[in-house]
């Protein structure tokens, strides 16, 4: 019989319950609280599926990844920077990107959509029963910087530009990449801020992306710009953003993703003018667990079978 499958997640039970009919040879060891860590982590799992979330200690997820037992552990979404780092000979360690993204995706479109016809201020006149209209610029011919070119940006690129919108792209090397009209090297950022009418941030957190909005670049984007994020909290100088807002340089932004979550009643951010804000739920389309678990089930298969597994990441 083979090792458990340690189900490390508030929601493990649902996942369980999706793939266990797809899986009858497999155990699965469900933890989905704090109480449930330590026997868990005793039973000596050789795969681990992981979402990290509220509901379980940061630990837990460190100690799951450094068990001596396990040889692949899966990062349900598509983020893994909150794992220690490993060694790629004896750990295989996969994720989730692409899965979501589409829905991430529609939902920056509608954060351009309704910044730029300035529906949080409609929402505000309406609370104060104010009949006032307000101009706005046509999408088409603007230019979006999508700073981060992956599964999510590219999903964006081709939205935007359906709205007739000029997409330019930044990812690492700056390689052509479909369905970006130009791409560039990540390095020609503050040169191209000036350019964009949308900048929208999709990165993976890194120590050189940490804090990359900072007040010197929201300085460089154009008079009247958009800013979306919805890549992780630690990119932004969430100050600085506040005081671009305020003095009007920036036209508006978007925010999902925050420093410190769930977001402080007290932060200065939920009275931002023109700031956008929602609760790191842009992806969270109503099956997403469901969803998750299809895709671990199918590398699970492959994994028995010694075939090759799909999103494999190097630390």
């Amino acid at each position: 019989m083979p090792a458990p499958i340690l189900l490390l997640t508030a929601q493990a039970e649902i996942v369980r319950d999706r793939i266990a009919p797809r899986l009858p040879e497999e155990r699965f060891l469900c933890v989905t609280g704090p109480d449930d860590v330590e026997a868990a982590l005793a039973s000596e799992p050789e795969i681990a599926f992981l979402i990290r979330g509220r509901g379980l200690p940061g630990e837990a997820y460190d100690r799951a990844a450094r068990l001596p037992s396990l040889r692949w552990l899966h990062s349900a979404g598509s983020g893994y920077e909150y794992l220690p780092r490993w060694d790629p000979e004896k750990l295989v360690v996969t994720n989730g990107v692409g899965i979501l993204a589409a829905f991430l995706a529609d939902t920056a479109m509608g954060a351009i959509l309704s910044l730029n016809r300035g529906f949080p201020v409609y929402a505000e006149r309406q609370r104060m029963r104010r009949w006032e209209g307000r101009p706005f610029r046509a999408l088409a011919g603007q230019r979006l910087l999508v700073v981060g070119a992956g599964a999510i940006g590219q999903v964006l690129a081709e939205r935007a530009r359906a709205f007739g919108m000029t997409t330019i792209g930044l990812s690492r090397e700056g390689a052509p990449r479909a369905p970006f009209d130009e791409m560039h090297p990540l390095g020609a950022l503050d040169d191209l801020l000036g350019e964009a009418d949308v900048v929208s941030c999709h990165l993976r957190l890194t120590p050189q992306t940490t804090d990359m909005f900072d007040a010197r670049r929201f300085a460089r984007m154009k008079p009247g710009a958009l800013f979306l994020n919805s890549a992780r909290g630690r990119h932004v100088d969430e100050a600085a953003l506040l005081a671009a807002l305020a003095s009007g340089h920036l036209g508006g932004a978007w925010l999902d993703v925050f420093r410190t979550e769930p977001l402080s009643a007290e932060s200065p951010l939920w009275d931002a003018p023109n700031l956008m804000i929602t609760p790191h739920a842009s992806d969270m389309v109503e099956d997403w667990v469901e969803r998750f678990a299809d895709f671990f089930a199918g590398n699970v298969e492959r994994w028995r079978a010694g075939g090759p597994m799909l999103n494999v990441v190097r630390p």
